[in-house]
């Protein structure tokens, strides 16, 4: 069974069942809370605590965080992040549906290849949705509403959100006729394979796929990031 992304469609065939999961802290170096929703009130977390389905998660200056996920996926954010677990399901064959609601702020994914069965994988902007299968990438959300998408290993589907009301919100998967449909330019488009990056505008606007090399802070957040995927290897 598959699932596949393109232009504002979501197709996952013949879902198994999935039950919601907790997922643990797994490391943690400054502060960081979690919500029962973006606007509750924040408990702090601490190595061990553990996260669920519609938490909303923010990192405070100089924080970084990594999530672990039942299916053996990393999730890490950086400083003054906030993002929400909008959907955070998983099966007893690695299957999994999860997507992450990402505010503000930078968030990686280390996502586990899976053995079978029907898989997602996402990270939303409020513009934009990434969709990944074994793979490591990061997003950038800005507080103007523009991202950036960056594939480090792997291949990623970059495809518009689904609108400001739907974003932070749980998700409704429904079948669908799968990507036969799509225009053969328009899929190559919104494919981003690895050290590509896909630049996502404040107005929503998704540019093609673009070679990038890392500067700033991004090279130490990079650096950490594939210390960190290695050692989980």
């Amino acid at each position: 069974m598959r699932s596949f992304l393109f232009a504002g469609l979501l197709v996952s065939l013949a879902a198994p069942a999935f039950a919601a999961a907790p997922i643990k802290v797994s490391l943690l170096t400054g502060k960081a809370e979690v919500k029962s929703s973006p606007e509750g009130k924040g408990v702090a977390l601490a190595v061990g605590k553990t996260v669920s389905e519609g938490d909303t998660i923010e990192t405070k200056e100089k924080s970084l965080l990594e999530l672990a996920l039942p299916d053996g996926s990393k999730l890490r954010l950086g400083a003054s992040t906030k993002v929400t677990l909008t959907e955070a399901h998983f099966g007893a064959n690695k299957e999994r549906n999860v997507s992450v609601s990402t505010w503000v702020g930078r968030v990686w994914a280390k996502v586990a290849k899976a053995v079978g069965g029907s898989d997602t994988f996402e990270v939303e902007t409020r513009n934009a949705v990434a969709g990944v299968r074994g793979t490591s990438f990061a997003v950038h959300a800005a507080a103007d509403l523009s991202a950036v998408v960056r594939v480090y290993a792997g291949t990623v589907g970059v495809r518009k959100g689904d609108g400001a009301e739907a974003f932070g919100n749980a998700k409704t998967r429904k079948q669908i006729p799968g990507p036969s449909q799509i225009d053969k330019k328009q899929w190559e488009e919104i494919i981003a394979g690895s050290m590509k990056q896909v630049k996502v505008t404040a107005a929503g606007e998704i540019s093609p796929a673009e070679d990038f090399a890392d500067s700033g802070d991004d090279v130490e957040w990079a650096m950490w990031n594939k210390k960190r995927d290695s050692a989980a290897n």
